[in-house]
């Protein structure tokens, strides 16, 4: 088959912002012969890079002479070796990911699935090795589906409702140590698998979304978390509610900081205190200043909820 040298423009090669417009070239060149995060019947016939935007080009080798290949390795990272071909079950999950099909999972045994969202600050390149390594954290089976060479969702198959969640934390530091990257991860809670789980499911990756915007150095959220971050989407504040919400306006940074740590240490005073390197005395003291300020009692239910609000209005302001 005739080859079509590669000229790609010198002022997108040069800049790595222009990576939608590289790839629109590369698809202009090679036309059926290049593959974008698509799985091909045979996939041992094509050359695999990676983009730094975490997409996978995979290109019929049939069609790339040497210097070309050589070129590609100079704006993208070579793969190492292709991923093996999914599974079934993967395949299921990814067109019902794709389209919301109920039908798509007609044939999944598990009643109940939990969702854990991931994301990386860098292309997995090896994935059999990544899906080990989760797999290994898990004590029930787990299904991991790509969406993007640094982004993806593991699905956790459940028989019922009442089980208890892995630990985050440690999953988070161990693949971040094994893969030199950091590891973001949202943890939904335990859903039925019927007709409104694609609904669920949109939700939890719009929540993942804005927490990462919210919290960009935290690196695990939980379901309990993330609820209310579509209120503060970009339109869905009233002017009224933002006048509300704007009670912790007189407070530092520093201040805001130690109230959030309370929140999160459940409102434990001992505990919270013991983070945040003070003496519990003193956080006490702090923490009545807070109420006498904004007139609200941080230690009970009702009142951290209305902090946790405002602390989520001020992370968006």
């Amino acid at each position: 088959m005739k080859t079509t040298p590669i000229h790609l423009r010198r002022d997108i090669i040069l800049d790595r912002k222009g990576c939608t417009a590289m790839l629109k070239e590369l698809k202009s060149l090679y036309e059926r012969d290049i593959v974008i995060n698509g799985q091909p019947e045979h996939p041992e016939d094509y050359e695999w890079f990676y983009t730094a935007d975490g997409d996978e080009i995979g290109i019929a080798k049939h069609r790339l002479t040497e210097q070309e290949r050589r070129l590609l390795a100079l704006f993208f990272t070579p793969a190492e070796r292709r991923r093996e071909p999914e599974s079934e079950e993967e395949r299921a999950w990814k067109r019902w990911m794709a389209t919301g099909d109920p039908a798509a999972l007609a044939r999944l045994a598990a009643p109940y699935c939990r969702f854990i969202h991931f994301t990386a600050s860098r292309p997995i390149a090896n994935k059999e090795e990544f899906a080990d390594a989760v797999r290994g954290l898990f004590s029930s089976p787990v299904t991991i589906v790509w969406e993007q060479d640094r982004r993806g969702l593991i699905v956790e198959a459940k028989q019922k409702r009442t089980t208890e969640p892995p630990s985050l934390a440690d999953m988070a530091e161990a693949l971040a140590a094994d893969f030199y990257t950091s590891i973001h991860l949202l943890i939904g809670p335990i859903r039925p698998v019927d007709e409104r789980l694609y609904e669920s499911f949109l939700l939890e990756k719009e929540c993942f979304s804005a927490a990462r915007r919210f919290w960009p150095k935290r690196t695990v959220y939980e379901w309990e978390d993330v609820i209310p971050l579509p209120l503060f989407e970009e339109g869905a504040v009233s002017e009224k509610a933002r006048r509300t919400l704007s009670l912790l306006d007189g407070f530092d940074e520093e201040e805001v900081r130690a109230m959030e740590t309370f929140l999160q240490c459940n409102l434990n005073v001992s505990m919270a205190a013991k983070k945040l390197y003070m003496h519990r005395n003193s956080l006490q003291y702090r923490i009545d200043k807070w109420t006498e300020q904004t007139g609200v009692d941080i230690k009970r239910f009702k009142g951290a909820a209305a902090v946790y609000l405002a602390i989520l209005h001020r992370r968006r302001s």
